[in-house]
């Protein structure tokens, strides 16, 4: 397809098994120019930048010309994936050949009119320079009403032989005078070599001779090295101690908490023992102040610890035999006799109580 087209060199698959990107921005530089011969593309891809600058405007360029969208991607790969989008542009310069077959020459032109990179760069660099002198031209002829008077007089005036020799003797003089200057500044420009190169051999020798010291210095055992492994050693042993510890001091301190939890638990339970005695003993005490009970102090005393001694059965076996106490004994009537009190009393009272 490219041959037909008229590129300048064959081109094959075998070109883009590796990585290609001078062909693959000829090639796409060729084929913009032959879609739009006015295009302006840049020619510098040198470095990154400038390869992208390169792909983005071209790519642009046949979007807006062609409505034809590239893959930026694919096209700075420059491999396989490059030639399907170069293709993109290929088909469609070859269909306007074979839809065309006679104006075929006309069109695309034979292979004379294929133009090689090189070519193309010498004929920006001709246009430029042309553009310089053509202003340069310019800016003369703007000069030109006031040279020609000058030129006139020039002329019109009988020039002596002697002013004329004058005049080249000082022009000699100075050209002389410029050449004497041009030589003072090509021996200093000369001088500067030397210096320039002698310095250059002198860094030369100099890392030549830190080259070998290193090669010599990467050879030999530093003096601390077996120091420095028998602390490494050390700091290993180190670190295993500090493991084990470590360990057994976090392992220790659970065992802490576990036994603080269970106090604090024997501890709570003690208060909600106490509590329920007191509770009982309030409850007893009551009773007894109303007259609804006769009981002794000693068989209060066997009621409350036979409830306590129940509470700790229940929290033993949890639901597994009861154990619980007897009712302390009482005699209800209308008209009990109460003997002793939990508060305690003075002897006189009670003993008048007893005699009547």
């Amino acid at each position: 397809m490219m041959r037909a087209l008229g590129y300048h060199r064959p081109v094959s698959v075998e070109n883009f098994r590796n990585p290609n990107f001078d062909l693959v921005a000829d090639i796409l530089r060729w084929l913009v120019k032959r879609y739009e011969p006015m295009a302006d593309v840049s020619d510098s891809v040198g470095t990154m930048q400038d390869r992208v600058i390169f792909l983005k405007q071209c790519a642009q360029l046949m979007q807006a010309k062609g409505r034809i969208k590239l893959n930026t991607k694919r096209l700075y790969q420059a491999d396989g994936y490059a030639v399907k989008e170069l293709i993109k542009i290929a088909n469609v310069l070859y269909d306007a050949i074979k839809s065309n077959p006679e104006d075929e020459d006309e069109i695309l032109g034979a292979e004379n009119f294929s133009l090689k990179f090189g070519d193309l760069k010498n004929i920006r660099d001709l246009a430029t320079t042309i553009t310089q002198h053509g202003a340069a031209l310019a800016e003369l002829l703007g000069r030109e009403e006031a040279n020609r008077e000058a030129r006139q007089r020039a002329i019109s005036r009988n020039a002596e032989s002697g002013d004329i020799e004058r005049v080249i003797r000082q022009h000699i003089q100075d050209a002389r005078e410029n050449k004497e200057n041009k030589e003072n500044m090509m021996r200093e420009l000369q001088a500067d070599e030397k210096k320039l190169n002698s310095k250059i051999e002198k860094k030369k020798v100099e890392l030549d001779r830190n080259e070998k010291r290193f090669r010599s210095l990467q050879t030999v055992r530093p003096a601390f090295m077996d120091e420095y492994e028998r602390l490494e050693d050390q700091l290993q042993d180190l670190f295993r101690d500090y493991l084990e510890r470590y360990r057994n001091l976090d392992y220790i301190e659970n065992l802490l908490d576990q036994h603080n939890k269970e106090e604090q638990e024997k501890i709570d339970e003690n208060e909600r023992r106490m509590k329920k005695m007191q509770k009982k003993i309030k409850e007893e005490e009551m009773r007894v102040l109303r007259g609804d009970v006769q009981l002794d102090e000693n068989e209060l005393d066997d009621s409350l610890f036979e409830d306590a001694s129940s509470d700790e059965d229940e929290q033993n076996f949890k639901r597994g035999g009861s154990s619980e106490g007897e009712r302390p004994k009482t005699k209800a009537g209308p008209r009990a006799n109460v003997q002793g009190t939990l508060t305690g009393g003075d002897d006189s009272n009670s003993a008048s109580e007893q005699s009547s």
